[in-house]
């Protein structure tokens, strides 16, 4: 970032804008460039079988998480500006699925901007892109799920069809030049070679920036039984030698592997 973040008027009716959040997290190293501020909004359509933020669901109630406007968000943002301004950092907006709430969001993004804060997301491209679509003008950084290619497997996971998910990544790597895909990358689930090697079909010829390996952690397994909810299945990363096999097969098929 290279400018300093500008005055704004937090009392004007669009800073009223609410939104639900379960968490501010300032100081986040990997979601998006620099030092940033990663926000978690509720709401979220899928079910993934490994989620880490099931706090996230309706079905686990309100207690985790608050009603803010974007007021209130942005005097919380403002605290780490600096740390924005001297690393090439900024705001991510993460969840849960950001694009739930899309008037907060649209409203949170706009603010951002206006303040001088690089923008991001992490979405997992299940909405509806018709109306959802005019939000990534403002979003400087996009990183996108892609759980898994096959239709019947990722309904399996994470509860829904992945047509809707497939048809929006594809707008996103035609209309956004900074797109990152990532994969949730768990053992047994979607690190077979032949499902990475669909995957590079599948975004080969895009203009996707790179391509990230997130392996699976179990952090979030304590939060269920605190919530009330049913412990998820037990699942693993991939050995080290695994994933270095798949980003090596990502990279022969000349993709910039993260």
């Amino acid at each position: 970032m290279d400018k300093v973040s500008k005055t704004v008027d937090l009392m004007s009716d669009r800073y009223q804008v609410e939104g639900l959040i379960f968490q501010v997290q300032r100081w986040s190293l990997h979601d998006g460039a620099g030092i940033r501020s990663t926000v978690f909004l509720r709401g979220c359509p899928l079910r993934c079988a490994w989620c880490a933020n099931p706090e996230s669901w309706a079905e686990a109630g309100v207690g985790q998480c608050r009603r803010v406007t974007v007021a209130d968000l942005m005097k919380v943002l403002a605290r780490d500006e600096v740390f924005y301004r001297e690393s090439g950092g900024g705001v991510t907006f993460s969840g849960g699925e950001p694009l739930s709430q899309p008037d907060f969001l649209r409203a949170a993004l706009a603010a951002s901007r206006e303040a001088g804060y690089h923008t991001a997301i992490e979405t997992s491209a299940w909405a509806d892109f018709d109306r959802v679509g005019v939000l990534f003008s403002l979003i400087d950084q996009v990183f996108v799920d892609l759980k898994h290619l096959d239709d019947h497997q990722h309904q399996r996971w994470t509860g829904r069809p992945n047509g809707r998910i497939l048809a929006n990544i594809q707008w996103l790597l035609a209309h956004h030049p900074e797109v990152v895909v990532r994969i949730p990358l768990i053992a047994g689930v979607n690190d077979q070679p032949e499902h990475v090697e669909a995957v590079a079909g599948f975004l080969a010829g895009s203009k996707v920036k790179g391509v990230e390996f997130m392996p699976y952690h179990n952090l979030g397994q304590g939060k269920y039984g605190t919530l009330g909810l049913a412990a998820p299945p037990p699942f693993a990363a991939p050995s080290e030698a695994v994933r270095a096999e798949r980003q090596s097969l990502l990279r022969e098929r000349g993709l910039v592997v993260i």
